[in-house]
């Protein structure tokens, strides 16, 4: 006999921002610690969380991961290769969503926590209309939180658009192809932690406008999270921590004497770092010294090295806010040395060398004909086409470090598209430049901030190549330092111009800030705060225009603006129609046409378009001169009055056979070769003279008369 089993569910249905939302709890996915069912719209994804017990010794991070799998079924498709029909690796964007989320969250976990957290997004159901950045935020926080873990606050989200003169919550993704903003933000109450945003030149007054609103929708998501955990009953998590103790923190300081503190003043990233692990190295030996003869717990390996660096810290953070003073004692406002250079590489077809310290950025730019576009096929692109794009690279040399390259990480590609949103809306259209452009930046050397780096570099090298980019971009990461109250609350703050690598090390956030003379392009935020009050992220947005402009103004005095012609080396590109109809008949039976004129023209690229549009694309101009009088030849219809330089193809004393277009051979009689020649014709004539003929009748029957046109 079989029973029916008995599902009770936790569930929250509710309306927020005029779309239907529900929360499930214990249907599915019910050996995770936490299993969250949730729809919004027409969108099912469920978010489970799971925390290792027992987590590795000695580890001095938390080992967070936001684990997205992407699913065709939910995308009502196939997919995928055709040779495996199923998911493989995560995609770009599955990685972007993926950090969006981490950046997010990690924050709200307690400092010292080493258990292993990970928090799997497996979507069941999507409808395309709106991305899952927000979906994602918000409801892996909830996962987190009904799971019984350690966690400050809900995380709420918000996504921003603006389109004719009107801000749009949570737009749609046909209302971001329209809009001039497209602000992702979450955070907790009161608090912004993250930024992920991309502008159309937006202005500073009114950015700053929408985040004041995405703070407000993230306080009713905060709202909307509590509502459905109060239902639960949560059994909180033991955890496990790894951090300093106070009797580690009294060993280090007594090595680290206020004389060797203040001898880390004043330096780059390269001498203080080897300061660092000098000391780091001096305070490992004496602990291991001490741990014989005293409690060794508070003396690890692990507990030392934190304790060093929150020595450090403290000194740093102490020594800037006291003095205004910085690391490399810079003041608050200072931007780093810069140097710039352009057209340093032979054949490439586009370069430029962004150095801002100790941060180096190679970028590199590669033009070709426009049917070289990248394709995303992925769960929410299907065969979506673009003409630019951009790729960034970060060795392990960059950073001094000793490892072998592997393949492009999580790290590499979120900088990477943060880079490229920076100046994709400064790209030409189609029709003004009709190139596919991929940049690649190598960055060569990491100082701090080498996506910013990369938005410069990208610039350089764009202007280099012909690339005809509606105004130039620069870009600028800013850095924070602030003491707080025992409730949390930010007392006293410091903003930084030109954040440095060391600073990135021991302050509080990084926020990334791109654009134009006119306006923002791009912003991105990570912060080790909780959160951000909404005057800081004002006061920074204001700063970072004015920091980024000073950096654009350096780089024109290198190329004020695109040079005016493509090198040497460059494809170059003809763009021409021919009647729409006349197409398959260029391409001809099998592609026998247009393979002999591939053949006979050095492997030329031809692109056609349905309305009739050929790209003929090849590194010489005299190639694509004589594809497109081959095109011409066999797509243009022949009509009284037409004028053309025919080849002799024949000699006969009755007249000369010439050829027309479209493969035609045709006589131009003795008579009509507008002078007599009484002694033959075979005298002043020969094969492969060409001669000018225009077409005076075309019968019935097809056949043609010619005579020549001597003026």
């Amino acid at each position: 006999m079989i029973v029916k089993r008995d599902v009770k569910t936790d569930r929250l249905s509710t309306t927020w921002q005029g779309r239907d939302i529900s929360f499930e709890m214990w249907k599915l996915a019910v050996q995770a610690d936490a299993s969250i069912r949730m729809q919004f719209g027409e969108n099912v994804i469920l978010y489970s969380t799971v925390m290792e017990k027992n987590p590795k010794e000695g580890t001095d991070f938390l080992p967070l991961m936001i684990d997205m799998r992407e699913s065709y079924s939910a995308a009502w498709r196939i997919g995928g290769a055709v040779y495996r029909r199923r998911e493989w690796k995560p995609s770009d964007q599955a990685i972007l969503y993926a950090r969006l989320t981490d950046r997010a969250l990690r924050p709200m976990f307690p400092k010292g926590m080493i258990n292993d957290v990970v928090i799997s997004v497996t979507p069941l159901a999507l409808d395309h209309t709106i991305g899952l950045g927000v979906m994602d935020i918000i409801w892996a926080s909830v996962s987190i939180m009904a799971a019984g873990l350690p966690f400050d606050w809900p995380v709420g989200a918000a996504q921003i658009g603006y389109i004719d003169w009107n801000f749009i919550i949570n737009p749609t993704n046909e209302q971001l192809e329209k809009s001039q903003l497209n602000l992702l933000v979450a955070g907790k109450r009161d608090s912004i932690n993250m930024i992920e945003c991309e502008g159309l030149e937006f202005p500073d007054d009114l950015m700053k406008e929408a985040f004041t609103l995405g703070q407000k929708i993230i306080n009713e998501a905060c709202d909307l999270q509590l509502e459905f955990l109060k239902t639960l009953d949560i059994q909180q998590k033991e955890v496990t921590f790894n951090k300093p103790t106070d009797k580690t923190i009294a060993f280090v300081e007594s090595i680290l004497t206020e004389e060797k503190l203040a001898a880390m003043a004043g330096h780059t990233k390269v001498p203080f770092n080897d300061l660092f692990s000098q000391y780091e190295k001096e305070c490992l030996e004496a602990a291991a010294e001490k741990a014989e003869t005293e409690e060794a717990e508070d003396f690890t390996e692990s507990k030392v090295k934190m304790g060093v660096f929150n020595v450090v810290k403290h000194f740093i953070r102490e020594r800037t806010l006291s003095t205004g003073k910085r690391v490399d004692d810079r003041e608050i406002k200072d931007i780093r040395p810069l140097y710039c250079e352009i057209n340093n590489l032979p054949r490439v077809h586009g370069s430029g060398l962004f150095w801002r310290w100790d941060t180096q950025v190679l970028s590199t730019v590669t033009l070709w004909g426009p049917t070289e576009y990248l394709v995303l096929d992925d769960m929410e692109h299907d065969d979506v086409q673009r003409r630019y794009f951009h790729h960034y690279n970060f060795p392990p040399f960059s950073t001094g470090e000793a490892k072998a390259m592997r393949s492009t990480g999580r790290r590499e590609i979120g900088h990477g598209r943060l880079a490229e949103k920076a100046l994709e809306n400064m790209i030409p259209s189609k029709e003004e430049f009709p190139y596919t452009i991929r940049v690649v930046s190598e960055c060569l050397g990491s100082g701090g901030s080498t996506s910013m780096g990369s938005v410069c570099g990208s610039t350089l090298a764009l202007m280099d190549a012909w690339v005809p980019i509606k105004k130039p971009v620069a870009g600028i990461a800013m850095g924070l330092m602030t003491e707080s109250d025992e409730a949390g609350n930010i007392t006293k703050h410091l903003v930084l111009n030109d954040l440095m690598a060391t600073e990135d090390f021991t302050w509080d956030m990084d926020f990334k800030v791109a654009g134009t003379k006119d306006g923002i392009t791009a912003i991105q935020l990570d912060t080790k705060l909780k959160g951000l009050p909404i005057n800081i992220v004002h006061e920074t947005i204001d700063r970072a225009s004015e920091g980024y402009k000073e950096i654009m103004w350096f780089m024109l005095e290198t190329i004020p603006a695109p040079r005016n012609w493509v090198k040497e080396y460059a494809p170059k590109i003809h763009v021409f129609k021919i009647n729409p109809e006349k197409i398959k008949e260029v391409i001809g039976k099998g592609w026998e046409n247009i393979d002999k004129i591939i053949e006979q023209c050095d492997n030329i690229k031809i692109d056609f378009e349905d309305d009739g549009t050929c790209f003929l694309t090849h590194e010489k101009q005299e190639i694509i001169e004589k594809a497109k009088n081959l095109i011409l030849e066999i797509a243009t219809d022949l009509e009284v009055g037409q004028s053309f330089n025919a080849k002799v193809v024949r000699v006969e004393n009755y007249g000369l056979f010439v050829q027309l277009p479209k493969g035609k051979q045709w006589l131009c009689h003795v008579s009509n070769l507008g002078q007599k020649y009484t002694d033959g014709l075979e005298k002043h004539f020969k094969v492969g003279d060409e001669i000018h003929v225009i077409i005076s009748q075309i019968g019935h029957d097809g056949k043609i008369a010619v005579k020549r046109k001597l003026s």
